[in-house]
């Protein structure tokens, strides 16, 4: 009788592998990184150096990006939008 190595675990074929990010993560995420490029983009489409737009609202769009795409990194699945239901308030 062969011997169970209980080392080895085998997967069964049913099991699915679990996404990481939800939808809402990816659109923040996508919504951070627009908000950078914006930001670079008017940086680097005024040609003042001391203009208003490249030294005060195009760094704001920047960390404001950067602050997004880090909560949609963070932000974890409920458990009501990983099973597909809606919650009966």
């Amino acid at each position: 009788m062969p011997r169970k190595d209980p080392k080895r675990k085998r997967k069964s074929p049913v099991e699915k592998e679990v996404p990481i990010f939800s939808k809402q993560n990816y659109q923040l995420m996508a919504g951070g990184a627009g908000l950078v490029f914006l930001g670079f983009t008017i940086m680097a489409m005024e040609n003042e150096i001391d203009g208003f737009v490249s030294l005060f609202i195009s760094p704001i769009l920047v960390i404001a990006g950067f602050i997004v795409f880090g909560f949609g990194i963070m932000k974890k699945k409920s458990d009501a939008n990983e099973a597909g239901q809606s919650n009966p308030a």
